[in-house]
């Protein structure tokens, strides 16, 4: 009667042993078999409809009892004190028969044991109820650490006890106590100041190693307990440069030593910062933007475009890059500017970029005024070009009509005989280093300019301006509107349509500046960090 009046109170109390984390039926989990010697092994188990089954094979190999498998039959028979229990796959009777009086006795279970590989699979209430009558010996399920205990869980002693901490001249000592020797040893010392430690094989009480104290280096301890081993996770202090563990000869104690940096070391390492800081912030102040080149297209023997009413583009180039520069020194006192010319005097292409070079220029602004060949023509907005090969008809147009301007200098088939189209994108590639903040202050001035009401943004477009080529520097042709067309040549010649076009390119500049030298700011930030 003892046996039938346990299964009627195990059914009620099922949920107790049932898994937090359900498990597929087809797919097994390690409980963890702590012994009353000490030793520990491991039992297979599934859970079943919120029912943990544990392999029957792997609790008796773990005990050492005799256990005998008929698979013609599909029954298992095993030894416990002279009590040969046996259990039959698919059949809920568990037959229980004294060998020393030779009766049997017939117990119903709530559950039917099945087989999987081989193994037969009993709910665990059984085996604890069975093994508890027999052997007169408590064994107990605790779900939350996935562990059967044999003995009285007060009586339960975990592999690792706790975890000491103590500071050392040169660092701090770790000791994880043991009561038994360890299996495999792992350790990792993380840069970001992590350290895990994993030992295989070893149970611990979590909860116990997660309340140690801080102290020393070590300002943090977690554990986390796996079927087949325990992760301990250490918070060190960021000056642990080192973690090495050890076995104490004199018990079965793991040793963690944390070397951290002496004084010296310290001190060096300030001093290594410092000067990654200043050279940092040398090579900052000398991408820093602090000479912008305005060039003023045309000039002299070369008038550049004529507009409807002869307007000549050399001269309204001339005026707003005046009025630009006067805007940048007034506002920007530390932007040193220079121009290419300052009065009517023809300079020629490969000179421009040559004075930007030899001025240490950061940004070369070329100025123009776009044109079409028959006037009055209805094409009108400004235009703001990268240096690349040319992508459309008409960048090739205002490219070669910009361009021409090189049979009015000395020499010029000898000097720019060799910018063929091949030779001109291998120009371009060189230029490739500047080519992302060409890119940010063309949008940053097309943006601004779009503001000016008097005239349209037609956008930023690419072509193979001679003028730009050789500029070690960010650079951009501004073509600011059409000569050619009657509105905008009024506009282009008015001293209130050239201060409105200065202004916008001004704005286009501060912001670029406020942008580039954040970009600057933000890469030494990186580059101290990561040191």
């Amino acid at each position: 009667m003892k046996f039938r009046f346990f299964w009627c109170i195990s059914f009620l109390c099922v949920a107790t042993f049932s898994f937090a984390r359900a498990q597929d039926e087809n797919r097994g989990t390690l409980v963890t078999f702590c012994m009353a010697n000490g030793d520990t092994s491991f039992v297979e188990c599934v859970d079943s409809s919120h029912v943990v089954f544990l392999s029957l094979n792997d609790f008796l190999e773990s005990l050492h009892l005799p256990g005998i498998v008929n698979d013609t039959t599909g029954k298992i028979e095993c030894l416990i004190n002279n009590q040969l229990v046996r259990f039959t796959e698919r059949n809920p009777f568990v037959v229980i028969t004294d060998r020393k009086t030779s009766t049997a006795t017939v117990y119903q279970m709530p559950w039917m044991p099945f087989r999987r590989h081989g193994s037969f699979f009993i709910p665990t209430i059984v085996i604890l109820q069975i093994y508890k009558q027999i052997a007169d010996q408590d064994l107990t399920f605790d779900a939350r650490r996935m562990a059967l205990l044999q003995g009285s869980t007060a009586a339960f002693k975990n592999d690792i006890t706790g975890i000491q901490i103590e500071k050392k001249l040169n660092g701090t000592l770790i000791t994880i106590l043991a009561r038994k020797k360890l299996g495999d040893v792992e350790s990792w010392l993380k840069p970001d100041g992590w350290l895990f430690v994993t030992i295989t094989g070893v149970t611990a009480d979590t909860e116990a190693l997660d309340a140690t104290q801080p102290f020393a280096a070590v300002k943090n301890v977690l554990a986390f307990q796996s079927a087949t081993s325990i992760q301990l996770t250490f918070r060190v202090a960021p000056d642990v440069v080192q973690a090495e563990t050890s076995v104490d000869p004199a018990s079965n104690n793991l040793l963690i030593s944390l070397r951290t940096r002496s004084d010296a070391e310290k001190k060096e390492m300030v001093k290594k910062q410092e000067e990654t800081k200043k050279t940092l912030e040398q090579g900052r102040d000398r991408w820093k933007l602090d000479v912008i080149v305005i060039d003023a297209g045309h000039g002299g023997k070369d008038p550049g475009a004529l507009g409807v009413s002869g307007t000549r583009e050399k001269d309204v180039t001339l005026d707003v890059a005046l009025k630009l520069g006067r805007l940048i020194q007034r506002n920007l006192k530390d932007v040193k500017l220079v121009y290419t010319r300052t009065e009517d005097d023809f300079v020629e292409l490969y000179r421009r970029t040559q004075i930007a070079n030899e001025a240490g220029g950061k940004l070369f602004i070329s100025i123009h005024c776009n044109s079409m060949a028959h006037k009055p023509s209805r094409a009108n907005g400004f235009e703001i070009y990268l240096l690349r090969p040319n992508r459309t008809e008409e960048a090739v147009e205002i490219a070669s009509r910009e361009n021409a301007v090189v049979k009015l200098e000395e020499g010029y088939e000898q000097r720019y005989r060799k910018l063929t189209e091949e030779e001109f994108i291998i120009v371009t590639m060189a230029q490739s280093a500047y080519v992302k903040h060409s890119e940010q202050f063309a949008e940053c001035a097309a943006e601004s300019m779009s503001k000016n009401p008097q005239i349209k943004n037609s956008g930023v477009k690419q072509a193979g301006f001679y003028v730009l080529v050789g500029a070690s520097m960010p650079n951009v042709l501004v073509e600011i509107g059409y000569l050619s067309n009657r509105k905008e040549e009024k506009i282009l010649r008015s001293d209130d349509g050239q201060r409105r076009i200065a202004e916008a390119l001004y704005r286009g500049v501060k912001e670029y500046k406020a942008r580039y030298e954040e970009s600057l700011h933000e890469g030494m930030e990186n580059d101290i960090g990561s040191r």
